[in-house]
């Protein structure tokens, strides 16, 4: 984590997630032109360091038990190859940490349980 404050600074200067993911290389482009529709993939413009810490972090979050273990086996479902999954993970838990910074607030690891368990109240 420190490593990932190192490289970004102060995450309050973004406005937006798309500016950080942005910064860190890991927004989508494709390439189309006419007909031809291009594959997206990541535009590897930014921060190599910072892709590369969120990477291993992404690594530890999809074990079995950990917080983003489900979302990852989702992405293996829909047909997507380990390494693109695992970069989509990289790119969700970028916005995570974001918007925990943005809101001044704590993780809450089941969000929409507990969402649930308010309104039940």
């Amino acid at each position: 984590m420190a490593g990932l404050i190192g490289e970004v600074g102060d995450f309050r200067e973004y406005k937006t997630i798309s500016e950080i993911l942005k910064f860190a290389g890991l927004d989508l482009f494709e390439i189309s032109s006419g007909i031809h529709k291009g594959q997206r993939r990541i535009s590897k413009r930014g921060r190599s360091l910072m892709r590369k810490l969120l990477f291993f972090a992404s690594i530890n979050v999809v074990h079995k038990g950990g917080i983003m273990h489900e979302y990852y086996q989702g992405c293996l479902a829909r047909g997507m190859l380990k390494m693109k999954a695992l970069t989509a993970v990289s790119r969700k838990l970028l916005g995570v940490i974001f918007a925990l910074v943005r809101d001044h607030s704590e993780y809450i690891g089941n969000y929409a349980v507990e969402q649930e368990l308010k309104k039940a109240a």
